[in-house]
């Protein structure tokens, strides 16, 4: 059943709202050197020639491991803290560009390799709050290709160095019940948006040339 939002009068006052409170938030950036093996799709690289790589990372889970009390100087004062131990799993897709033999360029994208890294983070987490994390969407994040070594004949396998860098928002939080003075919101009035016939307009004359006046 629809609220009748016009039951409640339209003044400020006290209402308790069930939010989740931010216990801590901060970022942190995972970034690795490895030597992957990257495998290819049987015969897409055969024959081709002048290659080129590129690789693309996506942030796929973010999972708690565990959490330990630890005491910091925070500016002059000592404060109570976790270590939070995060297990990230990243996947990293490689993409190989080349000229075939009948010489024109064509792409191929290998099966997506999962890297795991495991990692202690600092921060407010007490008993019961819930840690997690998510990549930032922004253009700090990235994949690159070292290096690699093309593949010998009927080969479907390529393996690249590659540098990835993932910056992650890490935030912590609690269900929680807060009093707020606070009023109902209320839905805006809907829009009615008619379409209309368009006018002719006709092309500005020239009276003072025609008609002719013949008074």
């Amino acid at each position: 059943m629809a609220i009748n939002l016009e039951q409640f009068a339209q003044e400020f006052r006290p209402e308790c709202i069930q939010v989740c409170k931010v216990y801590d938030w901060t970022t942190n950036v995972v970034a690795i050197t490895r030597d992957i093996p990257f495998t290819f799709p049987t015969g897409s690289l055969a024959g081709l020639t002048n290659l080129t790589a590129d690789c693309s990372i996506t942030l796929l889970e973010c999972t708690e491991e565990g959490r330990r009390d630890i005491e910091c100087m925070v500016g002059d004062e000592t404060v109570e803290l976790q270590a939070v131990t995060l297990t990230k799993t990243i996947s990293v897709t490689l993409e190989v560009t080349g000229t075939n033999e009948a010489g024109a360029q064509v792409t191929v994208t290998s099966s997506p390799v999962t890297i795991t890294i495991t990692e202690e983070v600092i921060l407010c987490a007490p008993e019961g709050t819930t840690v997690c994390c998510t990549s930032t969407s922004d253009t700090f994040n990235g994949c690159r290709v070292i290096s690699f070594t093309p593949p010998t004949a009927d080969m479907d396998t390529i393996t690249a160095t590659i540098f990835a860098r993932v910056c992650q928002n890490i935030v912590v939080t609690f269900e929680v019940i807060l009093e707020v003075f606070a009023k109902f919101c209320q839905p805006r009035p809907q829009i009615i948006c008619e379409d209309e016939c368009p006018v002719d307009v006709f092309p500005p004359q020239c009276p003072t040339i025609f008609p002719l006046n013949h008074e």
